[in-house]
């Protein structure tokens, strides 16, 4: 009983006695409710699909917001049958596989040479690939399509994946360099001692050193490319070339209000592969996010 007396005693446990028995002011309780606000203002959009996707339309038209009387699963094979959706979910995929081979390995060669090669030169092209991180998507639209034009990439995959690799890299280069900032020289002179070039220390030493980055440079990249509705809308015309983003407007847009459980179960389907990669592999995603500090830029 004296001993846990004195350790109640102690300065530790009476702070945090202490912290227990803080009042709620309101400024605290108001900061809690706006957060719980906030939080909902993201989280309900992704339930109610939940909530809408298995009903009938009858059920969905008698009462929206009841929960389904069963699981009806006709509403998925009718989006992805009438609406072909597989095939844009197929387009989506090729852009997403480009816009990661454009964008990580060149952002990942780029921000080591502009870690480990520092000079007044290459301080500033990294400045000047930087400047292209803090300029807005929209200003740029009318130059994205008059140089997709010029070059006969209207209407193609293509044209769609460099635009978002070429917004990608600015960002990925950064993070890139701050994480090869962290990495010692030592290793890097070891490897040229045993002959090794650059080219040879850059793939078989620094490289490796930087999978976890690589895993969520990947990761986020085909997020943001899956996700992609604003480029997409604009470069893409052909039906055939909808990713499936556009598929699902496009949906909306034909159907309207009636197929309001149909759309709802698009929406699932076209959201099913990124929310599946985040649940494997969101502990990969923090790893690289907090590993050596590679935020901090």
């Amino acid at each position: 009983m004296a001993d846990i007396l004195a350790l109640n005693e102690a300065p530790g446990a009476r702070a945090m006695n202490n912290r227990r028995r803080e009042p709620v002011t309101l400024a605290v309780a108001t900061v809690h409710v706006f957060l719980v606000l906030l939080a909902a203002l993201f989280v309900v959009p992704l339930i109610l699909p939940l909530l809408f996707a298995f009903k009938t339309r009858l059920e969905f038209a008698y009462n929206p917001w009841a929960l389904p009387k069963k699981l009806d699963f006709s509403n998925f094979v009718w989006a992805w049958n009438s609406v072909k959706i597989g095939r844009s979910m197929a387009n989506s995929l090729v852009v997403c596989a480009g816009t990661i081979l454009v964008t990580v390995p060149f952002s990942a060669m780029a921000g080591y040479a502009f870690s480990k090669f520092r000079t007044r030169l290459t301080d500033v092209v990294f400045y000047l690939v930087m400047s292209g991180f803090f300029i807005p998507v929209q200003m740029v639209l009318i130059p994205l399509v008059r140089i997709n034009t010029s070059l006969g990439l209207m209407n193609t995959l293509p044209g769609l994946v460099l635009p978002l690799a070429s917004f990608g890299i600015p960002f990925w280069t950064m993070i890139f360099r701050a994480f090869f900032n962290k990495t010692p020289n030592d290793l890097i002179e070891s490897a040229k001692i045993d002959g090794s070039g650059h080219w040879r220390t850059f793939f078989t030493i620094m490289l490796p050193l930087a999978e976890p980055v690589l895993v969520m440079s990947t990761l986020l990249t085909f997020f943001g490319a899956w996700s992609d509705f604003l480029l997409g809308f604009i470069f893409i015309n052909n039906p055939d070339l909808f990713t499936v983003q556009l598929k699902v407007q496009s949906l909306m847009g034909t159907t309207g209000n009636n197929y309001f459980p149909q759309y709802s179960a698009a929406l699932l389907i076209s959201v099913a592969p990124t929310v599946l990669l985040y649940l494997l592999f969101h502990r990969q995603i923090m790893k690289g996010a907090m590993l050596g500090g590679a935020l901090k830029g």
